[in-house]
């Protein structure tokens, strides 16, 4: 029993001693915070990604609140994701997702529209891109998340149609939900008019690049595809744009 209890003495001891090294080695000026390196394609300037974080300068960065810093800045409009990671002695790395336009949507006025279906403000900066039409959008703010299942049916669209044609991907111009079921894709320069069901647009996106490799999917027509393996051409009808 003696031996136990004195066993069990050192152990604490050690326990104590270790502690106390630990806490003195953190606390070296080696591991003072003195940068903050920023990963992805965050544009919050690195002040204020202090400022929202709580990251102290100064304070070894073993003592910082990392999953407090990364809560704040996850909240921050328009952010996906966030991590908040030690690096080498001063160092802490911030890799910060932000949302990027994938679309466009028309509400009060013009806004962009990202993969996640977060609404993003518009400025000359966002590269020309489809409009998303036939439902309605006049209630989006900015950075506010929309719930319509139709948002992950046009970017999958738009994502298989990259695939299928790049050349094709980039006349894209407008998709248009017409009903529950049917979607409406324009393509410019000919305001050319492709009709799909929502429910079979894999196949249909790959037999519309072929009319367009073969030169056929042009002009002020209107291709309806959802009759099985053959396309039926009319007169076309205008998007919005």
């Amino acid at each position: 029993m003696l031996k136990f209890l004195a066993k069990l003495v050192v152990f604490i001891l050690a326990m104590a001693v270790g502690r106390f090294i630990y806490e003195k080695a953190i606390a070296l000026p080696h591991f003072a915070l003195d940068r903050i390196e920023l990963k992805g394609n965050c544009d919050i300037a690195p002040d204020s990604v202090r400022a929202i974080s709580g990251l102290e300068e100064g304070k070894s960065i073993y003592e910082q609140n990392l999953k407090y810093a990364a809560s704040k800045l996850s909240q921050q409009p328009g952010v996906i994701e966030c991590s908040v990671e030690k690096g080498f002695f001063s160092t802490i790395y911030v890799e910060i997702s932000m949302a990027e336009p994938a679309l466009l949507i028309k509400g009060d006025r013009l806004y962009g529209l990202s993969r996640e279906g977060i609404i993003l403000p518009f400025d000359k900066q966002i590269p020309v891109l489809p409009l998303v039409t036939g439902r309605r959008f006049s209630s989006a703010r900015c950075f506010d998340r929309l719930k319509d299942p139709d948002i992950a049916y046009a970017v999958e669209l738009y994502d298989e149609l990259m695939a299928a044609s790049p050349d094709l991907w980039s006349r894209l111009s407008e998709i248009n939900f017409m009903s529950d079921d049917i979607m409406k894709l324009f393509f410019s320069p000919g305001g050319t008019e492709v009709v799909v069901d929502k429910r079979d647009f894999y196949d249909a996106v790959k037999r519309v690049a072929v009319l367009d490799e073969n030169g056929i999917l042009k002009g002020d027509k209107t291709f309806d595809f959802r009759f099985g393996p053959v396309a039926v051409e009319s007169s076309a009808r205008k998007g919005i744009l």
